[in-house]
């Protein structure tokens, strides 16, 4: 049967709209032998299975009826409340369970976000590079990204500044600032103290929303935990996305926001019409898992897991990769940020990495504007600690072969 085109009846967001650069290299990568350092996915060796197998089988011997139906759109009550237990002891943020909506993953959290906020071109301004697949989102929502640069002590106050004077001499409604504040994606670098107050005062003297994305915060390797944002704002501008896909289990597609409770109440209204409510087993377990303690466990045992991996990487970098070649050392997170040559391009070394079993993400895709040609992204959460070492020792003798060209 010979189907008609429907292209002409896409949208035009949806024929704008570019898939996910992870997900289409992870398409290359599927084969045997293939050593991928591309996902920033956690390791399924800690996966807490058993953990989990046990609290199912104990919920539908004494809760299948409530962990079985349709729940409310804001989340389950009782798992709402324990998270503002959660957040107010570890990381000193104070709300009510009006504050917080539970997400299918701090995805849908962006996503909601970016619905309730954005009119079309209004824009949002994210660090150079930032993750993707937020910014993606906003172009998703018709709205415009601004790039503004990111070094080891997160994005540029003084260039930030700068490109809200010009914007707005353009015409151009900004409407938030989005961070990672925490070992960001890609770039592995944590928003300094003076920084994150300086942000604060931009926004309220700029009249703009901060988005602040922390999946990775609970992942600290070494140094002092930085306060987050939310927990500095006194005006009620940050919305704070957190996930539970690094520390509990990605597959669970778990997250919250927290925010003003307006705020929350119009994500609310925006998620009854997406898909009316989180996942309510999910939710059960994940209440459970806390409540028992295993989540501190678990996040303890993360860390240490992770960095050893993180070690690793960077004691196999020191070794393999030339001198003219530069990266960061992430104090947390899943990520470790190459710089190249200006002269060379990661898109290239990829393709010649993938043919010899080796996989990471070129940098390009993190930038907004187009820019980030010799840069690429390591991620040491999945790989075994031999896959790193005979994956980065491949990538420094291509890098070498090529240099010398």
């Amino acid at each position: 049967m010979e189907h008609v085109s429907l292209d002409h009846l896409y949208s035009s967001t949806s024929r704008k709209a570019q898939p996910s650069a992870i997900r289409e290299i992870c398409k290359l990568i599927d084969k045997p032998n293939m050593k991928s350092l591309a996902g920033g996915w956690p390791d399924p060796e800690v996966f807490p299975g058993t953990e989990i197998a046990g609290l199912i089988s104990n919920l539908m011997d004494q809760n299948a009826d409530l962990a079985l139906q349709y729940g409310t759109t804001e989340g389950l009550l009782k798992l709402r409340r324990e998270l503002c237990k959660l957040v107010d002891e570890n990381y000193n943020i104070k709300c009510s369970t009006d504050q917080i909506l539970i997400t299918h993953g701090s995805a849908q959290g962006m996503d909601l976000i970016c619905r309730v906020i954005l009119d079309p071109d209004e824009a949002v301004v994210v660090g150079l590079p930032s993750y993707f697949g937020a910014f993606g989102t906003v172009k998703a929502s018709r709205g415009q990204v601004i790039g503004v640069p990111v070094d080891h002590n997160g994005m540029n106050i003084a260039n930030l500044k700068t490109t809200l004077d010009e914007t707005a001499k353009q015409g151009t409604r900004v409407k938030a600032v989005y961070v990672i504040p925490n070992f960001q994606n890609p770039s592995g670098a944590t928003l300094s103290m003076k920084r994150r107050k300086e942000i604060i005062k931009i926004a309220d003297s700029n009249d703009l929303l901060i988005i602040e994305d922390d999946p990775y915060g609970d992942l600290r390797f070494e140094g002092k935990d930085l306060p987050p944002l939310i927990s500095m704002d006194n005006s009620g501008r940050v919305i704070h996305l957190r996930s539970f896909s690094k520390t509990f289990s990605p597959g669970m597609r778990l997250g919250y926001v927290i925010g003003q409770e307006k705020i929350i109440r119009q994500m609310v209204v925006a998620k009854q019409f997406v898909d009316c409510a989180t996942n309510t087993l999910s939710q059960y377990i994940l209440l459970e898992f806390i409540q028992n303690g295993l989540l501190d466990k678990r996040i303890k045992s993360n860390i240490e897991y992770y960095k050893k991996k993180r070690d690793h990487m960077l004691a196999q970098l020191q070794k393999h990769f030339p001198s003219n070649v530069k990266w960061n050392k992430p104090s947390g997170g899943f990520f470790i940020f190459i710089h190249l040559p200006e002269s060379m391009d990661a898109s290239e070394l990829l393709t010649d990495a993938v043919k010899h079993n080796v996989a990471f993400v070129a940098g390009q895709p993190f930038f907004a504007d187009g820019s980030g040609k010799n840069t690429f992204r390591l991620s040491f959460s999945q790989a075994s600690i031999d896959d790193i070492e005979s994956a980065i020792e491949k990538l420094g003798l291509l890098i070498k072969e090529k240099l010398s060209k």
